[in-house]
């Protein structure tokens, strides 16, 4: 399973994604499945981030395989590949965009 998270971008056109538009179904979702993929925007609203998606994975050992940021915000994208490469050093890390 792969899960697409992004507050305005349409989803992937291949259909094999759970797409989740805030932070708050994209927890839920991270909670419930075994995603072996995960495509992250920084930017999501209200406050909310990837970073903070990145945040709850690390504290919760709900970790997949493969992440994706595909986020045009220079600055998250540069915290969440940080994040990424401290906390997750045996995850498949990605930067395409959009997924």
């Amino acid at each position: 399973m792969k899960l697409y998270v992004d507050d305005l971008r349409p989803e992937p056109d291949d259909g094999d994604f759970i797409v989740s538009r805030d932070y708050a179904d994209a927890i839920w979702q991270l909670s419930i499945h075994d995603f072996e993929y995960v495509s992250l925007d920084y930017h999501l609203g209200y406050g909310e981030s990837g970073l903070d998606i990145l945040v709850w994975m690390r504290n919760n050992r709900r970790v997949p395989p493969k992440i994706n940021i595909h986020s045009s915000h220079p600055w998250g994208r540069r915290q969440m590949k940080e994040f990424c490469e401290t906390y997750f050093p045996d995850v498949e890390l990605t930067m395409k965009y959009p997924y």
